[in-house]
């Protein structure tokens, strides 16, 4: 079957027996001619709720599409003439003068429980996967709208796995039987079932997909063969790891798809794994009492796209002197609970592990635990969270002072006279001993300065209100620049911030230096002093903390406590601060080697770190350039092809990867003000001159986009970020509502919208 115009095709389809709800076509030359006479057919033709739909010859073709450019009204009431006619002639203003266009009258399918539309392959990546995006209730409009309260479930046809969903097999075997009647295997296809699970088609139109390099079904299942293959190796029991199994996510410590993306390049993902996910991740934690994991690496990589092993990042918080049949239950409950709440993925710290001690710690242990670990146990985890909060506070200084030796490296490397090579293999040597190592160790005390900031607001010491002026009153680099910019002259700004970069480990993108008049010349220098408004806890309030400190066995004043609190944040944003400017330095460096032997600075991007250190060692008889050269276009090949290949978020097994429902996402509100405003999504191509008072959307931002807040902005929303991550922790400060971590189905309806009402206080939000 050939497709015609849109609604020729649903009678085309009605009559080989697939089942279409009643229609009628007419022709707008005739509505123009006589329209009370065709809205007299209308009301008898169809004597309930209608939908009224365009069928332009210019609608849909396999050159173009034009879907969602014309209008459709649904529920409407055909016995109300000027309703209809009113609808009708929307539908028709959108048309050009065409003679051949039409539109049709639908009846509306009654009692539906379920609606949406599958399309035959990936409209991103082009695969060939079955994406049923779909909501459930009587409203058809939420899919195709873009509105919240979507579900999106990915399938690929296979031989190992079929989905159990009856709705979900109703609907992939309707859309096979499209494919072989259109012979087309790229569809997008409107369905409605009823409370009687009758399936109803709505619409179907070909998928404008360019043919050139599309991977057949085929050869997909070849490639997800050979990962279903490694998902099942690591899933095994490991000799020196607690846990029967794991599971893989993309944020559950530290955070990869929000600081490099989903699929970084190579060098980017390969200098995170060096300088932190390989070795430097596990070992300041075996520094403070948790269990020695120095053999493992954190993160791992599936078709590019960066994971960490669920198993090893749990194990690596057990505390090293909790009895091992201790340690293995808690693992259990750990990886039980983790299945079960897959949402949880970007909020493990909060929702499922216990790495720290506060204020109302125990509370929430033992109402965990109560069912299923002894008073005793329950005691035993509460002695060791308490002695490994001293360890991170004694640890504290020694961090603090390789921050500072730190310093004083990048300064002696930068003056040293050799080769780019050489500078590049120390300085990333310098920035794991003394700079990420010491981050880690630092930004475990402020996680632990957060959690208690929390449990004061939790024991009602403080309101959520005061938390947020606490956090605002704090002195950090990142305000501080915010000052700067609009007293320090531009050479002064640039030595100071010049390293910065939005997306911290991706070469490509301009760092503050280089970018000054994109990022900042259009920031309004309002020449006011920006303040922090002082916070100071109350008589009453310090009492109330100190009897909680002794409570909980908590050696540690109130005064030591608050000072602890305040110094561990203000210095956790000046190490990464400063550890950031050694991957700056990495990449002038490489540039400059770059241009030296005609490397493009894009190229340089598809090199493995690790390439490029050995260089400081090995000496080969081939020629450098030709071997570098070589090494960027095969990784050039690789991620063209990894960046083609879609994966959920979690993988619990290895099913996940053959067919995965999105992930309802815990969103985490930042600050108690409700706002309202346009909406400016970022991208390469944004006026950042707009952004004054529009909520800024942000895939994923990390400290180089700091220069954002300088643009008034009146709301921020990413789609990755935990409660206590980098942007949390600005917006917290400055006192501006977001949204951290909304997940892809609420980034993907955040940014098709215009406008959005964010109610923190509610935890929810409203596109309008």
């Amino acid at each position: 079957m050939k497709f015609s115009s849109k609604a020729q095709t649903l009678i085309n389809l009605k009559k080989i027996g697939i089942n279409v709800p009643k229609l009628k076509i007419y022709d707008v030359k005739d509505f123009n001619k006589n329209k009370y006479k065709i809205l007299e057919d209308i009301k008898k033709k169809f004597k309930g709720k209608v939908a009224l739909r365009s069928s332009s010859v210019k609608e849909d073709t396999f050159k173009k599409t034009n879907a969602g450019k014309y209008k459709s009204f649904l529920n409407i009431d055909p016995k109300i003439n000027q309703k209809i006619l009113f609808n009708i002639s929307e539908i028709i203003n959108d048309f050009d003068k065409n003679y051949k266009n039409q539109f049709f009258v639908q009846d509306m399918v009654h009692d539906v429980k379920m609606s949406g539309v599958c399309t035959t392959r990936d409209l991103q990546s082009k695969l060939p996967y079955f994406v049923i995006n779909y909501s459930k209730g009587k409203d058809t409009t939420l899919v195709t709208s873009g509105k919240i309260n979507t579900d999106t479930f990915n399938f690929i046809d296979n031989k190992f796995y079929e989905t159990k969903n009856k709705n979900f097999k109703r609907i992939i075997f309707i859309a096979k039987k499209l494919i072989k009647i259109f012979k087309n295997d790229s569809l997008d296809i409107e369905f409605a079932i009823n409370k009687n699970n009758k399936l109803f088609i709505l619409q179907v139109r070909p998928i404008f997909i360019k043919q050139k390099n599309l991977i057949s079904t085929e050869n997909l299942n070849k490639i997800l063969i050979k990962l279903k293959k490694k998902i099942s190796k690591l899933k095994r029991k490991h000799y020196d790891l607690i846990g029967d199994t794991t599971y893989f996510g993309v944020m559950p410590d530290w955070n990869p798809a929000e600081i490099i993306g989903l699929k970084p390049r190579p060098l980017a993902l390969t200098l995170y794994r060096e300088i932190i996910t390989d070795h430097i991740w596990s070992s300041n934690r075996k520094n403070i009492g948790f269990k020695d994991l120095s053999s493992h690496h954190l993160m791992t990589t599936f078709f590019g796209t960066p994971y960490i092993d669920v198993r090893i990042d749990f194990n690596s918080w057990i505390p090293s002197k909790l009895k091992d049949e201790l340690s293995r239950k808690l693992i259990k409950y750990y990886l039980d609970k983790f299945k079960k709440n897959k949402d949880f993925h970007d909020k493990v710290e909060f929702e499922i592990l216990y790495t720290c001690y506060t204020l109302s710690t125990r509370n929430r242990i033992f109402n965990d635990l109560k069912n299923k670990f002894s008073k005793q146990e329950i005691k035993e985890i509460l002695k060791n969270l308490r002695m490994i909060n001293a360890k991170s506070m004694n640890e504290y200084i020694k961090n603090s002072d390789s921050i500072k030796k730190l310093i004083i490296k990048q300064k002696q490397i930068n003056q040293l006279d050799i080769h780019q090579i050489n500078k590049i293999y120390f300085l990333v040597e310098d920035c794991k001993k003394y700079g990420t190592y010491a981050f880690s160790g630092i930004a475990r005390c402020a996680f632990i300065a957060i959690e208690m900031l929390n449990s004061f607001v939790s024991e009602k010491i403080i309101s959520a209100e005061e938390k947020s002026q606490f956090l605002n009153s704090i002195k950090t680099i990142n305000k501080q620049m915010q000052i700067d910019i609009n007293f320090l002259k531009k050479e002064k700004f640039i030595n100071k911030y010049g390293h910065l970069r939005p997306n911290t480990y991706e070469i490509n993108n301009l760092n503050y230096r280089d970018g000054y008049n994109l990022y900042f010349q259009k920031v309004s220098k309002n020449n006011k002093t920006i303040k922090s408004k002082k916070f100071k806890f109350t008589h009453l309030q310090i009492k109330k903390i100190n009897k909680k400190l002794k409570e909980n066995k908590l050696n540690i004043s109130s005064a030591k406590l608050l000072k602890f609190i305040k110094d561990s944040i203000e210095l956790r944003e000046y190490s990464k601060f400063i550890f950031s400017k050694s991957i700056d330095m990495i990449f002038e460096n490489l540039k400059d080697f770059g241009r030296k032997y005609h490397i493009s600075k894009e190229d340089l991007s598809f090199l493995n770190l690790e390439t490029i250190t050995n260089l400081h060692y090995n000496l080969d008889t081939g020629d450098t350039t030709r071997i570098l050269k070589k090494e960027i276009l095969e990784n050039k090949k690789k991620y063209n092809l990894n960046l083609k290949i879609p994966l959920p978020e979690v993988i619990t097994d290895e099913k996940s990867i053959y067919l995965f429902n999105s992930i309802q996402t815990k969103i985490n509100f930042i600050t108690n003000k409700i706002v309202a405003g346009k909406i400016n999504v970022y991208n390469k191509k944004i006026n950042f001159s707009k952004m004054k008072n529009k909520i800024l959307c942000i895939e994923n931002a990390d400290p180089g986009y700091d220069f954002i807040f300088n643009f008034e902005i009146k709301g921020l929303i990413t789609r990755f970020g935990g409660a206590n991550s980098h942007m949390a922790i600005r917006c917290a400060e400055l006192n501006i509502p977001a949204m951290i971590g909304v997940g892809e189905k609420n980034y993907e309806s955040i940014t098709k919208s215009g406008f959005i009402k964010i109610d923190p206080q509610l935890k929810k939000f409203d596109l309008i």
